[in-house]
């Protein structure tokens, strides 16, 4: 029985709503877009613990034999005129190819790490079925190897790097590496190098892959502790693939969001990020909360496979993988995916960001037999966001705390809940009797016309002539 009068509040409150909005859709403000959707945007953090091992290494002779043949001849011809100059194409050159000069031997090293990913959601169902980018959750081992070789193994490349440099200790070398090359550069050229030999030849002995989702606002060293464990219920393939998920957790009365239509959207329009960018954090142990960017749509551009994606100015970084994109109407049109990266810098090129529209994602909610809905929960959120905006606090404090009855944890609604409480209290401390006149009385209207004078706890009615 009392699930089925929580159930009729939230109607009577929606039904309400429905008829003060005529059923129209209009475009929401910035903030009342982020206000209304932050609870149904997640945090999504999946932890890959994994046993691995990498051969060491010795230099290919026959490979450095020809590389000194050709080198050889630039020194005839006079292209180098100095054994630094050649010293330095070696160093080069080697460093540049290491899978082609890194001979693995049979000697390995045995490492057990972990790493981690994180990205954003969208919840479409208030059971708990989410939205996010299959990079995101994604186990393929290619892309364990480069995490585990670029993070696990950074110790291991130092090390072997320093050793280099000091087998160079003849200064006569590291001066003319630091002259013709730049010692940073050295460095960095090294790194890279051991990285990608390492998850080339890295072999996987064992992976446990697991994924988890956090609402509100949460320290990215909690994710696992605050959140819920995800399942995998359908995925494609990371981009340039359709690089969509879809999850499920364990969830009644859990905020979502709310989905649109891509298909009417132009370049020109406007579109909104919502989601936990990486760029954001400052510090790992500080509650974050999902943060909001805008842009425009630049163009809709047809991928290699045939299917449609969407590209915005509109600021985005790793974080962001797997939020929801929205139109004006604060309607889910699609989810953040990539950004495009300048091959010779490595840096993200600005305005070249994209998003996989929800004609896609539909695709794989299909897949899945998911039915996106909103659920009434969330409804009613929004509803009392509408009324604290508009300054009805007595009502949205009666909506929000239906919210908190139906459920304790969604996000922010105690946040509302005490703001709604202190508008209250500044409004009934604003009309004290106090303020209202001078030296000490108050004067208050009456419905009937009548004032009520009050001074040292005397009433009177004095008479009153009406025009």
């Amino acid at each position: 029985m009392t699930r089925f009068f929580k159930s009729l509040a939230i109607a009577a409150s929606l039904l309400t709503v429905a008829l003060t909005g005529c059923g129209k859709t209009t475009a929401l403000s910035p903030s009342q877009l982020a206000e209304q959707n932050k609870p149904g945007t997640l945090m999504i953090q999946t932890v890959h613990n994994a046993e691995f091992s990498v051969p060491d290494y010795n230099l290919n002779e026959d490979k450095m034999a020809q590389l000194f043949e050709a080198l050889g001849k630039k020194v005839t011809s006079g292209e180098y005129t100095s054994e630094q100059q050649m010293f330095v194409a070696v160093i080069q050159t080697v460093l540049a190819d290491p899978l082609a000069y890194f001979t693995p031997i049979s000697e390995r090293m045995q490492e057990q790490a972990e790493v981690s990913t994180t990205g954003s959601a969208l919840a479409v169902t208030e059971d708990g079925y989410l939205v996010t980018n299959a990079h995101v959750v994604s186990s393929e081992q290619d892309d364990i190897k480069g995490m585990l070789a670029d993070s696990a193994l950074e110790e291991v490349a130092v090390s072997s790097c320093k050793s280099l440099w000091n087998e160079l200790s003849d200064g006569y070398y590291q001066e003319a590496i630091g002259a013709l090359m730049g010692t940073q550069e050295f460095v960095e050229l090294c790194l890279q190098a051991h990285v990608k030999y390492f998850a080339h030849h890295m072999s996987l002995d064992a992976i446990d892959t697991k994924i988890y989702a956090a609402m509100g606002a949460t320290a990215r060293d909690q994710i696992v502790e605050q959140g819920q464990k995800a399942t995998v219920k359908a995925i494609g393939e990371p981009a340039p693939g359709k690089d969509v998920a879809i999850l499920k957790i364990e969830a009644t009365h859990m905020p979502t969001v709310a989905l649109g239509d891509d298909k009417a959207l132009a370049a020109g329009d406007r579109m909104f990020i919502l989601g936990y960018p990486g760029a954001g954090v400052i510090d790992e142990q500080e509650a974050v909360e999902a943060s909001l960017t805008a842009g425009l749509v630049s163009a809709r551009k047809t991928m290699a496979d045939g299917w449609d994606i969407l590209q915005t100015d509109a600021a985005m970084s790793s974080g962001n993988s797997g939020g929801p994109v929205f139109n004006e109407a604060g309607e889910a049109i699609g989810i953040a995916t990539f950004a495009k990266v300048d091959p010779t810098t490595g840096s993200q090129v600005q305005g070249a960001n994209f998003v996989i529209p929800m004609g896609v994602v539909n695709e794989f909610l299909n897949q899945a037999n998911v039915e996106p809905a909103p659920s009434g929960v969330s409804q009613l959120y929004q509803t009392a966001v509408t009324q604290f905006e508009r300054g009805q606090f007595k009502r949205a404090l009666a909506s929000f705390r239906q919210v908190s009855e139906l459920n304790p944890s969604y996000p922010y609604v105690q946040d509302y809940l005490s703001k709604t409480q202190a508008a209250l209290n500044n409004d009934s401390s604003g009309a004290s009797l106090s303020t209202l006149g001078l030296g000490g009385v108050a004067l208050l209207l009456l419905s009937g016309g009548t004032v009520v004078a009050l001074r040292r706890g005397v009433v009177k009615l004095p008479k009153l002539t009406t025009h």
